[in-house]
């Protein structure tokens, strides 16, 4: 019975661990990286603008749970440059993520395609200071579904995202879309790298397996050899840079999602 008992412990303890954690990225909106704007159409009984929107600023938090099949926005915040909505000036503006009871907004994650979607409400903040004689009354909130990609792994990568919806105001009714793209905010001290990130440049690219075969066949390249071992076989070979040269060229296998100690050339 002992034996029995010792056995089931060990066999919850090894099932408990096979179970991924959910994923927490915090990102930062970087036009380097894609579109990131809104485009406002307004219907023609109020002229038919189109008003562009761009972001020039902002962070945000998603939690995506591979287990569970989950994406959840835990928080967010853009800083768009002021724009002229009719005649007048909005000023800074501001877009931030209403929750309801401290709530995250909770979606749906696909772990293979890393594809999101995740219904949220966001509240946009402005100087109302003339736009009130329009109907325009700060703030205002539009509900929307955010749809998006996640590339890259561990501190390394980016979000790419989509939205379009209608909003409503005393004046009558506006479409809008938004495309934003975010990299991932690289928060590992210096003596850590991800994974791949061989030359520690904070950046998945050619000059990564560059680094590896240059130290292979050249006698020099690498500033974090820990960071090579990309396909985990705990050896550094010609295999890595060919496993890294399909991850980033023809949708080979990803990375590993741990941060490596350079100084130690083991897992941080």
């Amino acid at each position: 019975m002992k034996t029995l008992f010792a056995c089931s412990v060990i066999l919850l303890a090894m099932s408990t661990s096979l179970v991924a954690d959910p994923v927490t990225r915090t990102a930062i909106f970087d036009p380097t990286v894609g579109p990131n704007n809104y485009t406002i159409q307004f219907p023609l009984d109020l002229g038919g603008s189109i008003i562009e929107m761009n972001i020039v600023g902002g962070s945000f938090e998603l939690v995506v749970d591979a287990e569970e099949g989950t994406a959840a926005l835990a928080s967010w915040h853009q800083e768009i440059a002021p724009i002229i909505l009719f005649g007048m000036d909005t000023g800074p503006i501001t877009i931030t993520l209403v929750t309801e009871d401290g709530e995250d907004a909770v979606g749906t994650y696909n772990a293979e395609t890393q594809e999101f979607s995740v219904e949220a409400t966001f509240q946009i903040e402005f100087d109302d200071s003339q736009l009130w004689q329009v109907g325009f009354v700060s703030p205002v909130n539009l509900t929307a579904v955010e749809e998006g990609t996640i590339h890259g792994s561990g501190s390394i990568g980016s979000v790419i995202m989509h939205l379009a919806g209608e909003g409503e105001f005393a004046g009558g009714t506006f479409s809008y879309t938004c495309n934003t793209s975010a990299r991932f905010d690289y928060d590992l001290p210096d003596f850590q790298a991800q994974s791949g990130d061989v030359n520690q440049d904070h950046f998945h690219d050619i000059s990564d397996p560059m680094s590896i075969l240059s130290e292979l066949f050249l006698g020099g390249g690498m500033i974090c050899p820990a960071a090579a071992d990309v396909n985990g076989d705990e050896s550094v070979d010609l295999s890595d840079a060919v496993y890294m040269l399909n991850y980033l060229f023809i949708g080979g296998p990803g990375l590993p999602e741990e941060a490596v100690d350079c100084t130690s050339g083991e897992a941080a």
